[in-house]
């Protein structure tokens, strides 16, 4: 099989699954908001809410798990599986404190929670209870979350889809049964949504936990091998994580403010950007196994030393997600009437929905080229930093900036000021180029760690081997009466 075989071979291994659990995802919020829609206005303003609020420990563990991927894939490709556990147990510890402390927050001050989002009083004495349910299962979500990274990072993509495959489907009867009480169940509401919601994450936690140990897939250890980790890896861990978490929350901060620049434009406005979201998620979505392709098959080349490879790799994936998003993006462009003639919406909001659908299907190779550098090429780098100053230089000095002076100045219709907000991804996409050709993001992270192991064991090695001589010696001293000292 030749080089170019292997690499797609590799690709469609772990981003098929990727991409499937994430179209997976996709359908379970929707089924969920069709049968939450059925409660009334105040049951989907709770779940919105509560969203809101699960969204917060989401951004913290998505960039813990994201440094997780970036160290076990390396080390795996250094064939290092002990430092793989032990950073799968760094990440526990790490997630387990965080989600745990917030867990007890939110449980305990639910109505204090809601109400930093909202001042509808309706909303918070129905919404407390659901927020309350679905704060139990932040701890399973971490679980998932870890154990996933680690899967994919070593080449187990399809174990936490085959787990997704399941969960979605309990979770959809689920809320099926206890929402509306069918065959038996109680009828619930919102809070048999919330239920049905926390019953499917312990079961998603404990069935990837299960398939680890049962089938011995890498972080398949005991305790001491898992939660016994050196001082160093710890330092390099955070190093690189805390860039991370601060990139989650100034993608998060962006999101915010572009939803606030167009909802301050006009509930039309705001309605026809609305409806565009759930194809740009799905578009993202479906090309997201790409960038989680290029982190772990990049990743794994640096942690072999193999960088010509690795810089060779990252081509390749640019130039396949700039093809394949090319041509979603030319299908969607041709169907956007059709897409947007689905919604019972006024003809003005209808048009100008078309046109921001054209305006994204333009943007999308872009979007999905950054997707896979930053979130995938660059951070398999542990070029952390470098994609911290680039998204929030970006976002905070041209999106943001630009979205303000054409909305609220310049008054310019809102397909236009979405455009003029996606050049910011153009300037990224070039700043990022530029770094992956410059080389400078291309380091092994875990060499220096083990050859600091290895200097440990030799040094390990030797006090043993003195301590045995003299114990050695002191016993032909007792014989002979003499002490020979070395």
């Amino acid at each position: 099989m030749s080089d170019r075989d292997h690499f797609y071979q590799s690709v469609y291994k772990i981003a098929v699954p990727v991409t499937l659990q994430s179209l997976l995802m996709a359908l379970l919020n929707l089924t969920d908001q069709l049968m939450v829609g059925q409660l009334g206005d105040v049951a989907i303003a709770s779940v919105g809410m509560s969203t809101k609020i699960y969204g917060i420990i989401s951004v913290v563990l998505a960039g813990l798990s994201t440094g997780v991927s970036i160290y076990a894939a390396q080390f795996w490709g250094n064939k290092d599986a002990k430092s793989v556990s032990q950073v799968l147990g760094l990440g526990l510890i790490a997630g387990f404190v965080f989600s745990f402390l917030f867990s007890l927050a939110v449980f305990l001050n639910s109505p204090l929670f809601l109400s930093m989002f909202t001042t509808d009083v309706n909303v918070i004495d129905n919404g407390y209870v659901f927020l309350q349910i679905m704060s139990i299962g932040f701890v399973p979500v971490m679980l998932s979350m870890m154990y996933s990274a680690i899967l994919r990072s070593t080449g187990h993509a399809k174990w936490p889809m085959y787990v997704s495959f399941f969960t979605v489907g309990l979770n959809i009867l689920l809320n099926y049964l206890l929402i509306f009480g069918r065959f038996g169940a109680p009828e619930l509401g919102l809070k048999g949504a919330a239920v049905a919601t926390l019953i499917s994450r312990v079961c998603e936690c404990l069935l990837i936990i299960g398939a680890v140990y049962l089938y011995r897939l890498p972080g398949a250890v005991g305790l001491k091998n898992l939660f016994i980790i050196p001082k160093p890896l710890i330092r390099k861990f955070f190093k690189t994580a805390y860039p991370l978490l601060l990139t989650e929350l100034i993608w998060v901060l962006g999101e915010t403010a572009y939803a606030v620049i167009y909802s301050r434009m006009g509930t039309l406005e705001m309605t026809a950007m609305t409806i565009t979201f759930p194809l740009q998620g799905l578009c993202i979505g479906l090309l997201s196994g790409l960038a989680s392709a290029a982190g772990v098959m990049v990743g794994n080349r640096l942690g072999a030393n193999e960088t010509d490879i690795a810089l060779n790799h990252a081509k390749l994936f640019i130039r396949l997600g700039i093809v394949i998003s090319l041509i979603v993006g030319a299908i969607i462009a041709a169907g956007s009437k059709l897409y947007v003639s689905a919604f019972n919406i006024s003809g003005d909001a209808k048009q100008m929905a078309g046109y921001i659908v054209i305006v994204f299907a333009g943007f999308l190779w872009v979007k999905v080229s950054n997707m896979i550098m930053a979130g995938g090429i660059l951070n398999s780098g542990g070029d952390s930093r470098f994609v911290f100053g680039m998204e929030s230089t970006a976002t905070w000095l041209i999106g943001v900036p630009s979205g303000l002076l054409l909305s609220y100045i310049w008054k310019q219709p809102v397909f236009l000021v979405y455009l003029v907000i996606s050049l910011e991804e153009v300037v990224r996409f070039g700043i990022g180029y530029a770094r992956i050709y410059s080389r400078k993001w291309m380091r092994n992270l875990v060499n220096d760690l083990g050859e600091k192991r290895q200097a440990f064991k030799s040094l390990k090695g030797l006090w043993i081997k003195i301590f045995t001589l003299r114990s050695y010696q002191h016993k032909v001293a007792k014989k002979t009466g003499s002490l020979v000292v070395i």
